[in-house]
């Protein structure tokens, strides 16, 4: 495997890519982007990369080295320690990229950043900073020798500037190729796009994506601190022409969080942007389960949901509803107040003992393995109650059987379906909708729902998430994995005792993985999301040893 890490592809990349792991107090916004970098990578490249420092890279890998994941990975590569996994990778690029000075003995100038144009194939476009180009050309000669076999060396000088190549013995096409330019930057490519290095030197800034009118407005948008940014052009290979004009990432990593948000123009009208304004607060997740590992909230219109729903429900369930002349923004969307939320929470009497379940809910039932709820309130309760009426009539188009029946003085319809029990659902007098499931669920949010609301699942240190944003996704990971650990040895089948204390073990070795969030929203005429791995990394007990090149 650490031969494959010494390819010079990757080799690129990493230099690269490791820019994108800042994770330094003082991360550069919109307006520090090395626009030097950005001025050699064309705007025709199916993607591009920019990176503002390498130099805090040192921090960054020694950090993350530190997490129980990070080891807990390197020792399925049979390495003792994440830390020993890394200095061995190190070790094979030829360069220690957890440190500044090594970057620097190296010949590279870490604050001047790093981009990548990926132009198609398997053909890569690097551009670095230089600090010394006599130290850098031997970095490269040297592994060009011990990992491509270019033993041969080639200098070329012209208004480009100066070219230096490494062949194999024999070879025509040059493994490697450096273009030194001015400004103390320099092209590196491998392969084919050897060839094309004079002509990126040469590219007028008007071509590259330092003028790209898209990028620089979502850079605009994604206010806040980024340590990289990627930009899609729309039209090319990742991004089909008539879908958007390009998707601007931007990344930022800190010690206890890893950040990816997204910009895209939106393609279509605004109107269609205003179920991503954000209206209803989030009192409704004060009734949710104490237990829920997941929840998702949704604070926009939902009469503004009429072009989504089908995408939600699927074709089968849309079918049996316009077949039965139900309309759904009128008789549900158009009746509901914003502010809707769901949770799930782990089935106490899950059987994990046949694997994992299979995703296509006509073989397999959710709800064995986890419990549902969901709550919106209505505007009209008599309209709510007459709705929820119609649906026994067509529930059978889509496979189901909805019955009326009483819970606790209070109406209730069940669903079952050929795998199981469904989805039921109740309207309390005060118009709340809950959807829950199974029914053991549905009786206690009914009881729930008549008692003030509580403080919700949601934990203290991720109520902020998404706080402007119409849609939002939480996974607990820490609750999830309490659920399992808390599960009965009975859970996991024939010789659960065994398969669950291996389960708990790598359980505790993935804890410092804190909870994954996403949020939605719109921002002027764009689209935003952003994603967010949260962790709990422990305190440093090990120190980095630079790897010996």
């Amino acid at each position: 495997m650490l031969r494959r890490v010494g390819s010079l592809p990757l080799l690129l990349l990493l230099v690269v890519f490791a820019g994108c792991s800042r994770c330094g107090k003082d991360a550069a916004g919109p307006a520090s982007s090395p626009a030097g970098v950005s001025r050699y990578l064309p705007r025709t490249a199916q993607a591009a990369v920019v990176i503002n420092d390498l130099g805090t890279l040192g921090e960054k890998l020694a950090r993350f080295q530190n997490l129980k994941v990070a080891s807990f990975v390197a020792q399925l590569q049979n390495f003792p320690s994440a830390e020993r996994y890394a200095s061995a990778v190190m070790r094979q690029v030829g360069v220690d990229l957890r440190s500044r000075k090594a970057l620097e003995d190296a010949g590279i100038d870490p604050k001047r950043g790093a981009g990548a144009a990926f132009l198609g194939g398997t053909q890569v476009v690097s551009v670095i900073g230089v600090k010394d180009a006599d130290k850098l050309k031997t970095t490269f000669a040297t592994f060009a020798r011990a990992r491509l076999g270019a033993s041969e060396e080639k200098e070329t000088k012209s208004d480009a500037g100066r070219l230096i190549t490494f062949s194999r013995p024999g070879s025509t096409e040059p493994a490697l190729g450096l273009l030194f330019l001015k400004h103390d930057l320099v092209l590196l490519s491998a392969g084919a796009s050897v060839a094309r290095l004079p002509e990126l030197a040469a590219l007028p800034e008007e071509n590259s994506i330092a003028k790209e009118p898209v990028l620089e407005a979502s850079l605009n948008r994604l206010t806040g601190d980024r340590d990289f940014h990627v930009w899609l052009p729309g039209g090319s290979g990742l991004l089909p022409a008539g879908t958007v004009q390009g998707i601007t990432f931007a990344g930022h990593i800190e010690e206890r969080a890893v950040t990816l948000r997204a910009d895209a123009p939106w393609p279509d009208t605004q109107a269609s942007l205003a179920a991503l304004e954000p209206k209803g607060g989030e009192a409704l997740a004060g009734w949710l389960p104490q237990d829920s590992f997941f929840v998702a909230r949704f604070r926009g219109d939902p009469a503004q949901l009429d072009g989504v729903w089908p995408y939600l429900a699927g074709t089968q369930v849309t079918r049996a509803v316009q077949q039965a002349g139900f309309n759904v923004k009128t008789e549900v969307l158009d009746n509901l107040k914003p502010g809707m939320v769901l949770s799930l929470s782990l089935s106490p009497s899950v059987n994990l003992g046949s694997g994992l379940p299979d995703l296509d809910l006509r073989r397999t039932n959710p709800f064995r393995f986890v419990n549902l709820v969901a709550i919106a309130e209505t505007k009209d309760v008599a309209k709510g109650q007459a709705t929820l009426e119609k649906i026994p009539g067509f529930a059978g188009g889509f496979g189901a059987k909805v019955e009326a029946t009483e819970l606790s003085g209070q109406k209730a319809y069940l669903t079952s379906y050929r795998a199981g029990e469904g989805a039921h659902f109740a309207l309390t007098k005060d118009g709340k909708l809950v959807l829950a499931a199974p029914r053991a669920r549905l009786e206690s949010s009914l009881a729930a729902l008549a008692q003030p609301a509580g403080t919700g699942p949601v934990s203290e240190d991720l109520k902020s998430v998404g706080k402007d944003a119409a849609v939002v996704l939480l996974l607990d990971l820490r609750r999830l994995s309490d659920a399992v650990k808390a599960l009965p040895s009975s859970a996991w089948g024939i010789g659960g005792f065994a398969i669950k204390a291996t389960t708990v073990r790598w359980l505790d070795a993935t804890d410092d993985l804190r909870a994954v969030t996403m949020s939605l929203s719109r921002k002027d005429k764009a689209l935003q999301a952003e994603i967010s791995l949260r962790l709990t990394p422990a305190p440093a007990t090990t120190t980095t040893t630079p790897a010996t090149p």
